[in-house]
């Protein structure tokens, strides 16, 4: 199955890349505030957010099967996306810091013979972070790409105390799930 992942997430590629997809990389071109900034329940920016980017991406390679994702974190029913600068990290992590927080991955997928959208949500407890250790963590500059302004997957592990759920929608795709999820409309994978 011939793929293009509309995102140019490194770690999307990379669970992708490990999962055994073939597939190119489109970065899409679209306006996210049009979503967030609508009072909509988080699964449905996701999934939004998703589809807008894949058919983005489909407007120009038909004929393809075209994968759009996007995650946000939630606290509090506040979203954040990815922060525009320090400021805004450092307001975000301390947010979440001692609390109980969401992560939603939206995917979309759209082809000639398949139109399919989901969503998964992982909960996140962070620990009680100190002004010192954010302001060390925000040193690191991990943050500037990265839904809530922390990456799991490097020193930002370090904040977190308790996960429940995929842990792969942490990096931005529950492949676990996308892959059912293709089984399920008959794609051999």
């Amino acid at each position: 199955m011939k793929t293009i992942l509309a995102s140019t997430s490194e770690y999307r590629a990379k669970l992708l890349e490990l999962a055994g997809f073939e597939f190119e990389v489109c970065a899409p071109h679209i306006d996210e505030s049009m979503v967030t900034g609508k009072r909509l329940p988080p699964a449905e920016v996701v999934r939004s957010l998703a589809a807008q980017k894949a058919i983005a991406v489909w407007n120009h390679n038909d004929g393809e099967i075209i994968l759009g994702a996007d995650t946000i974190v939630v606290c509090d029913d506040e979203i954040f996306g990815h922060p525009k600068d320090r400021a805004q990290a450092k307001h975000m992590l301390e947010t979440l810091s001692g609390n109980h927080h969401e992560v939603y991955t939206g995917v979309h997928i759209c082809g000639d013979y398949i139109e399919l959208s989901f969503s998964e949500r992982t909960l996140v407890d962070m620990y009680e972070l100190t002004e010192k250790e954010i302001e060390n963590y925000l040193d690191l500059e991990e943050f500037w790409n990265r839904p809530g302004g922390y990456d799991i997957a490097k020193h930002g592990g370090l904040l977190v105390e308790r996960i429940n759920g995929d842990y792969s929608n942490l990096l931005g795709l529950p492949v676990g799930v996308l892959i059912r999820q293709l089984r399920a409309c008959g794609f051999r994978i």
